[in-house]
């Protein structure tokens, strides 16, 4: 015991000795081995992507068809006509159609990637433009023809000479009903205003059809599942005159 005291006793000396508060940094020195862990962060800087593009760029399929040969709509129709290989969806280039169909209208604004369009205008036997669709404009976001319709073809426009529907619509008289488009695969129907008229917004799992009526004519956009809806409303509130775009490119 005497010993142990004794040993006890110069142990305490020893460490006194290395000044007052010997233990004061015992805590410290385990601070500087163990430091909280660093995270690497990276700074993202965010990319917007439009909903629209500007469609002044766009390729047009069948502008090589060329110009029409008469400034009469008849005669424009019966060149077109002549090209027939069987089908009613005849094509034909955006002068042709802008001739043809007096006043019809195409969008200036269309959803991204889109590049190329293809333009038919749609004949019957007799000889005569159709009512219902009376042209028809595919969307393509590669060269037409060269992928799968499903795949590349992500819009189509399909324009019908519908005067007494237009006549109806026009009139403040008639409520806008879901009932005059609804089919069996529409899954939901909305009508939105676009410049003061209605526009009918019906869903179903094919995709989405944006419906409206401007001057005699009734406009039919149909977006597939993966192509945004508020860029086909976007590009529905875009329409001017298809003539406009031959101006704009000469």
């Amino acid at each position: 015991m005497i010993r142990r005291s004794t040993a006890l006793t110069l142990a305490i000396l020893a460490i006194s000795a290395c000044g007052q508060s010997p233990l004061a940094d015992m805590g410290q020195r385990s601070s500087r081995w163990v430091n909280e862990p660093t995270v690497a962060t990276t700074t993202t800087i965010p990319t917007t992507i439009p909903l629209v593009t500007s469609a002044e760029e766009l390729i047009w399929f069948n502008d090589d068809l060329g110009a029409p040969i008469g400034v009469e709509p008849a005669t424009v129709v019966a060149q077109v006509f002549a090209r027939r290989e069987g089908d009613r969806f005849i094509q034909a280039s955006r002068a042709e159609i802008a001739v043809a169909l007096g006043g019809i209208s195409f969008p200036t604004r269309v959803p991204p990637l889109v590049s190329h369009v293809t333009s038919q205008l749609v004949i019957e036997n007799s000889g005569v433009i159709s009512d219902n669709p009376s042209a028809a404009f595919g969307f393509w976001t590669a060269e037409p023809y060269s992928r799968s319709r499903s795949v590349a073809q992500s819009v189509v426009l399909r324009v019908s000479l519908d005067p007494s529907a237009a006549e109806e619509v026009r009139n403040l008289d008639v409520e806008a009903s879901c009932g005059r488009f609804i089919d069996t695969t529409t899954d939901s129907c909305e009508i939105e205003d676009l410049d003061g008229g209605p526009m009918w917004v019906l869903r179903s799992n094919a995709g989405t059809t944006m419906i409206w009526f401007d001057g005699n004519y009734r406009y039919e956009m149909f977006g597939r599942p993966f192509v945004a809806v508020e860029a086909l409303r976007q590009s529905a509130a875009s329409m001017a005159p298809l003539e406009d775009s031959l101006l704009d490119s000469a």
